[in-house]
């Protein structure tokens, strides 16, 4: 702060005294001789006026000549040295409770500006360091007030010069905000680079902010006692609490960006801890409430884990559902931990809303029956309540083919129970694949094609389709499937001969080891829900199958069978007569074929031929066989159910299970259907890609593989697969135009980039895999970069791939990759003071705990005062003077003219 500015009226005449008073006596004696040689004046010009207008104009003339000036003289701008702060901006600078050690750092920095803001002191300079030194342009985004060197030396120029010069400048662009986000911490190379920003003149000092934890502690000390030769002393400021007992974070989680309702979500959590080594803690995951006021709602019980000193790994799972779309994993607080702030870690799933289409084949006896709803008429058949159960939740489609009495023609059932007979089972495996899930219920063997058949294996097996079958007549071995494709699709052993047992009490309990199966989420509440499940209603008639598949399937239910009476209708028994309608008379026709009153076949052969079942041998009475079983086939699920699902082997079951409402037999088929369609999304797509892995580290391999379809569903490697990779994030926010993948060297590179990774947005071609290899169509090794180089323990990118016939695109699709690393800021957070005392002694510097004591640095930096500035302002030179003056000489000219004289 400068001294004030001080002002006097002083007579700065250009003239000497002497000069001047010989130019007066000049004066004087020429005015006497012009008066001596002109005679005496005449009369009239002896006029007290005209003496006083020519004695004031004489008088003004000579305070012109006497200069006088007003000088102000301000104190010269102050000569302030710099003072270097040095604020470690890497993550270990961001652990902390209530303030991180970040926050601590820049608050000792304002809190010392704010005692030193009346008192002349050392000009701050604010550089960053971490994975790299950066200067900090903004101090403000801080909360610190900046201070440039031309502040004082602005004091001295008017606020006018300084409104000019401010309006003239333009507004820099706004700078990124100063965030402990570094992924590395390199003090020693701080170190060196900050001398080559000195200029002309070295600091006075340097103040270093830091925790201390650095990768390049050997030759720090040597480098201080470099900068105490140049008499520049490093100061230190050690932040972070040395009495703590280590540390639990969450470094990272990988969560598929895009899941399906109602489907198990697997997440990655990766866990960073120190100090807490053969300890146990929980992970929880949770999704927030949807108000401030509501809690979060847990979405998994909490999972025990053992803290190993070091990077580990913990998987969680959970049900997605519409509601969730933010998640919060968490681990508990250790005793006596340095930070609990990275305990949690937040993320968010999508969920993808496609349209869920299923085929529902049913091939029950029972007959049709006509509805009347007002004026609309519709026939309800005995595919009725599934097909209503299923198509209550808007995002499930189902279609319903019917084969009546296990007639080998399938004919589509259309809208209000209208029967196309044009259409039937899908004509292609393309129409094929179009649907998600297949629902066979008491249906033969005889209905479908070989053709159909491998159609059904490809779709379930390669693009991940459903496929369930549930119990009946002429359901599993009864209906011939033991000898198909089928068999080996399906989680159970059929029998070889008939497995009907149609005079059967069946009892179905659900297995108490798979109560957390999604099929059994029937209500939100779970005291609600154990009593729906355990009321799980009985049936009449079961197939009896072998065994369960060892290794590839999970027993969901379990039933004791009973010998009974079979229940009324429950035999081949003549069709009920129809009512008198034009509807239903033209469906009696097409659908049965027949007259009414007719007895159907119970089982046909391959040419439609009615055919009488084969009989049961087997024992009615048994107890805990399997009743639902669920299992996986390549890339698609499977569900046999042994109990039929229609009237009359299943009335409890359609018409009062849980209540009147009976909504939990609608729950529980559309929980059978997620379940089934899990990986069902891939099976429409015509480029399908996938990665080796679910998460890489750097250093690794990323192996793509990608496998196209043409328009008949079959696979085909004609096509040419274009790739990009793309980041998460955007652009503007990384640090480098390259992405963490090499280039492959075995591949061309027509870009024009020349760089040894792949730029973001840079192009390339997925190569064709050899046919002989047994691999799929393309494939291709992307290396991945040792180290990553943004500052975080993680990176998200997604490879963009399209299918391309010449110039048309024939589909797209992406993959996403997250690739971790284990960055040094986490493996150990303690703060190490000792090296920062250590820097302090060896340069001749301080160790600052406080404000008070940086305040007292930026002081006592030596100051320097510039020469005074001096301004001098001659008061004739103003435009009042010059007017008085010309008024004086004009008003004696006028006078003058008045009197006679001119």
């Amino acid at each position: 702060m400068t001294d004030p500015m001080l002002a006097s009226l002083t007579l700065l005449t250009p003239l000497s005294l002497t000069v001047f008073a010989a130019l007066v006596l000049a004066i004087g004696l020429g005015f006497v001789g012009l008066r001596w040689l002109s005679g005496a004046p005449a009369a009239v010009s002896k006029r007290n006026g005209l003496y006083l207008l020519r004695a004031l104009s004489v008088g003004t003339v000579v305070l012109i000549l006497l200069n006088p000036s007003n000088v102000t003289q301000t104190p010269g701008p102050l000569d302030r040295p710099d003072l270097f702060y040095l604020l470690d901006s890497s993550q270990s600078m961001s652990v902390g409770d209530s303030e991180t050690r970040f926050d601590h750092a820049t608050r000792l920095m304002r809190e010392a500006a704010a005692l030193t803001a009346d008192a002349p002191s050392a000009e701050v300079r604010l550089f960053r360091f971490g994975h790299r030194l950066a200067a900090v342009p903004d101090a403000g985004s801080l909360g610190l007030k900046p201070e440039p060197k031309t502040l004082a030396a602005s004091s001295a120029r008017s606020g006018e010069a300084l409104a000019r010069e401010t309006a003239s400048t333009p507004l820099p662009a706004k700078p990124h905000p100063v965030t402990p986000s570094d992924s590395d911490t390199q003090l020693l190379t701080a170190l060196r680079q900050v001398s080559s920003r000195f200029g002309r003149r070295p600091p006075a000092g340097v103040v270093l902010f830091s925790d201390g934890r650095a990768r390049d502690e050997t030759g720090v000390e040597s480098l201080a006692r470099q900068f105490a030769r140049l008499k520049i002393p490093v100061h230190v400021v050690p932040v972070g609490d040395t009495n703590r007992g280590g540390d639990v974070s969450i470094v990272a989680c990988v969560v598929p960006p895009r899941v399906r309702r109602f489907a198990e979500v697997e997440v990655q959590v990766f866990l960073r801890s120190y100090g807490y080594e053969g300890r146990r803690c929980e992970l929880t995951l949770s999704a927030p409430g949807a108000t401030p006021d509501e809690g979060p709602r847990q979405l998994s019980v909490p999972t025990p884990v053992t803290l190993h000193d070091g990077f580990q790994t913990a998987s969680l799972s959970f049900r997605s559902d519409p509601k969730t779309r933010k998640l919060e994993v968490a681990v508990s607080g250790m005793p006596n931990e340095v930070s609990t702030n990275n305990n949690v870690f937040k993320t968010e799933v999508a969920i993808d809303r496609t349209k869920i289409r299923v085929l529902y084949i049913e091939g029950s006896a029972q007959p049709l029956r006509a509805v009347q709803t007002g004026d609309r008429s519709e026939v309800r058949g005995p595919y009725s309540d599934l097909q209503q159960a299923l198509t209550e939740d808007d995002d499930i489609e189902c279609v319903v083919l019917h084969a009546p009495y296990g007639r080998s023609r399938l004919q589509r059932i259309a809208e209000a129970g209208a029967v196309n007979t044009a259409r039937g089972f899908p004509d292609t495996i393309a129409e094929l694949t179009a649907f998600d899930a297949i629902v066979l219920s008491d249906i033969g063997l005889n209905a479908f094609t070989e053709q159909q058949l491998g159609w059904i294996d490809q779709w379930i097996g390669q693009r991940g389709g459903g496929l369930l079958m549930v119990g009946g007549p002429r359901s599993f071995a009864a209906g011939g499937w033991h000898d198909s494709p089928l068999a080996e699709m399906l989680p159970i052993v059929m029998r070889d001969d008939g497995d009907w047992l149609p005079g059967t009490q069946v009892s179905v309990r659900a297995e108490q080891t798979a109560l957390g199966h999604p099929l059994w989420s029937i209500v939100g509440d779970a005291r609600r829900n154990q009593e729906i499940v355990g009321q799980f209603p009985s049936f009449f008639g079961a197939n009896r199958w072998q065994d369960v598949k060892p290794n590839f399937a999970s027993v969901l239910a379990l039933s004791n069978l009973a010998a009974v009476e079979p229940p009324a209708g429950a035999t081949a028994a003549p069709v009920a007569a129809a009512p008198k309608s034009t509807l239903f008379d033209s469906l009696r026709k097409n659908l049965l074929g027949q007259k009414s009153g007719g007895t159907p076949p119970s089982v046909s052969n391959t040419n439609g031929t009615p055919q009488p079942a084969s009989p049961s041998t087997l024992e009615a009475n048994a107890a805990n066989q399997p009743a639902i079983v669920a299992g996986r086939y390549g890339r698609g699920r499977t569900m046999a159910m042994a109990v039929p699902i229609t009237s009359p082997w299943a009335n409890e079951f359609l018409t009062s299970w849980g209540g009147n409402d009976n909504k939990a037999y609608g729950k529980f088929w559309r929980n059978a259907v997620y379940w089934l369609t899990e990986s069902s999304s891939v099976g429409r797509r015509r480029l399908v890609v996938t990665a080796d892995k679910k998460f890489y580290r750097p250093g690794e391999t990323l192996v793509l593989s990608a496998t196209a379809f043409d328009e008949g569903a079959q696979q085909t490697g004609t096509y040419k697969i274009a790739s990009m990779i793309e980041p998460q994030s955007s652009l503007s926010d990384l640090e480098s135009n390259d992405s963490p993948i090499r280039w492959p060297q075995s591949q061309p590179r027509t870009s024009g980039e020349t760089g040894p990774f792949i730029a973001w947005g840079e192009e390339f071609e997925l190569p064709r895999a050899d046919a002989s290899s047994g691999k799929p169509a393309y494939a291709m090794e992307l290396p991945i970069a040792d180290a990553l180089s943004v500052g975080s323990a993680s990176q998200s990118l997604r490879v963009e791939l399209t299918a391309m016939e010449e110039y048309t695109q024939v589909d797209s699709t992406s993959v996403d990759i997250q690739i971790l690393h284990d960055p040094f800021e986490q493996q150990n957070p303690f703060p190490n003071h000792a090296l920062l005392e250590s820097i302090a002694q060896n340069s001749g510097g301080q160790v600052l705990h406080d404000a008070r004591q940086l305040a007292d640095v930026l002081r006592k930096v030596p100051i320097e005062a510039g020469a005074p500035i001096i301004k001098k302002t001659p008061l004739w030179s103003t435009w009042w003077l010059w007017t008085w003056l010309l008024g004086l000489l004009t008003a004696e000219w006028i006078y003058r003219r008045m009197v006679g004289l001119a």
